[in-house]
């Protein structure tokens, strides 16, 4: 995660429901990219200055989003995550949000985690 998050709320129990089927779907999706359903893509162009960007959807994977390189979920707004991180981070977050209510507020480097970030594991 590199991107710090906004402040929120605290979540409600349709948002700790929607990320628990989200951390399911995304785990399922990495142990088999068959079940991630058909891709979306749209390339958008920017005239000035000249770049674009490309944003891809999965059917079966809804609020997950690839801009470029860089992954996002509608359940965790404000954080972007690398491809790597997904599993490392992406998944245990929208476990942690759904498991305990609580919304990923560390940013960290991409490198595996150690001990509990959100103090409420132990």
């Amino acid at each position: 995660m590199t991107k710090r998050a906004p402040k929120l709320p605290p979540p409600t129990r349709q948002e700790r429901e929607a990320a628990a089927i989200a951390a399911e779907a995304l785990a399922g999706a990495l142990a088999d990219p068959n079940t991630r359903g058909v891709p979306s893509v749209m390339h958008l162009d920017f005239s000035n200055p000249r770049r674009g960007e490309c944003h891809i959807t999965w059917s079966k994977l809804p609020g997950f989003l690839q801009v470029n390189e860089r992954y996002s979920h509608a359940c965790l707004p404000g954080w972007e995550y690398t491809k790597v991180e997904i599993a490392l981070e992406m998944i245990p977050d929208l476990r942690a949000l759904a498991e305990h209510g609580v919304r990923p507020f560390l940013p960290t480097d991409g490198k595996a985690t150690t001990g509990d970030l959100f103090g409420v594991m132990t």
